[in-house]
């Protein structure tokens, strides 16, 4: 039997994640000096995907703080559009500032 706080981890459809992974995949096969990079980007953002469909919350939260900086904005932003403003802030322990907040509800992203 499947409890709601493990269907939470195993069915949120991470949209946002995949999206990011995808545009990430792309970047990599473009076989430019960065194509490395973006490789190791998209190994860690399936590692972290595998974290959160785990229910490993600590895990998740530790492993996003010793990612690259901007790959780690990309995904807690991707979380933020999957998971809300609450798991971000409560399980991640990541903060959107308000002026990104203005910027997503401007452009659609948040209500």
């Amino acid at each position: 039997m499947i409890y709601e706080t493990e269907k939470f981890w195993l069915e949120t459809p991470l949209n946002a994640v995949k999206k990011l992974m995808d545009q990430t995949f792309s970047y990599a096969q473009d076989g430019d000096d960065l194509a490395d990079m973006y490789m190791e980007d998209l190994n860690d953002f399936k590692k972290a995907v595998a974290l959160f469909r785990n229910s490993d919350c600590e895990g998740l939260a530790k492993f996003l703080c010793r990612m690259d900086t901007s790959p780690r904005e990309n995904l807690v932003e991707a979380f933020y559009f999957d998971c809300g403003e609450q798991f971000v802030e409560q399980n991640l322990g990541f903060e959107m500032s308000e002026s990104w907040k203005d910027w997503a509800r401007e452009n659609g992203m948040i209500a």
